[in-house]
């Protein structure tokens, strides 16, 4: 069970230092992940970079399970900011469902260490938390209004849902394969990544 500590989210400035902390808590935690793999982070050694001593850090998480989980919701609401600022930009829900996941696939390859820790890690809070849900019910949307607009086609029992869940698995799996085995070809495939899911898009507007 996911045991983050909260406080209490008055404005004062006990409550902002705090915000800090746990921010700067986060941001270390992740860069030793990055940087070392999930076994390479270590309570003390985190401590030491943000000069706390360990026991100070369950003022903020309960336990390395808990920061982790943390860190991996974290990963997930920047993943959903990036994704909507390319979404902005499009004009029709064609090319909302193109550029976000042109993004998702974009966000993957630049931070692959995060992508793993988002997605190849048990399930938990963070993965099944309100930054997912918002993620699913943001794509949901997108295929229902182009439905709605006659942007997109369904059929029978390839609905909305199918449709969303379509595009999901679909640069998902094209995010992992660059986040791992292709790690080292990801500049060599921008442009086929944009004609599979054209293509892709294509079929749901027939």
């Amino acid at each position: 069970m996911f045991t983050e500590r909260t406080n209490e989210s008055d404005d004062t400035p006990q409550a902002r230092r705090l915000a800090q902390t746990r921010q700067a808590i986060l941001q270390n935690a992740r860069e030793m992940i990055v940087a070392q793999g999930i076994h390479g982070l270590s309570i003390r050694a985190l401590a030491d970079s943000i000069d706390y001593t360990p026991g100070a850090l369950y003022k903020y998480f309960s336990s390395k399970e808990a920061l982790v989980d943390a860190v991996r919701a974290d990963c997930f609401e920047e993943l959903n900011i990036f994704i909507a600022e390319q979404v902005g930009t499009a004009v029709n829900t064609p090319e909302m469902l193109l550029l976000g996941g042109l993004a998702y696939i974009e966000y993957a390859a630049q931070h692959p260490q995060e992508y793993h820790l988002m997605f190849n890690m048990e399930p938990s809070h963070a993965t099944s938390g309100e930054q997912r849900e918002m993620a699913m019910r943001a794509l949901l949307l997108i295929v229902q209004i182009g439905i709605a607009q006659g942007e997109l086609v369904a059929q029978g029992a390839y609905d909305a849902a199918a449709i969303a869940y379509h595009c999901w698995a679909t640069v998902h799996g094209i995010a992992s394969l660059q986040a791992t085995v292709l790690l080292d070809e990801r500049d060599d495939l921008p442009e086929l990544n944009r004609l599979i899911l054209q293509k892709v898009i294509e079929g749901f507007t027939l």
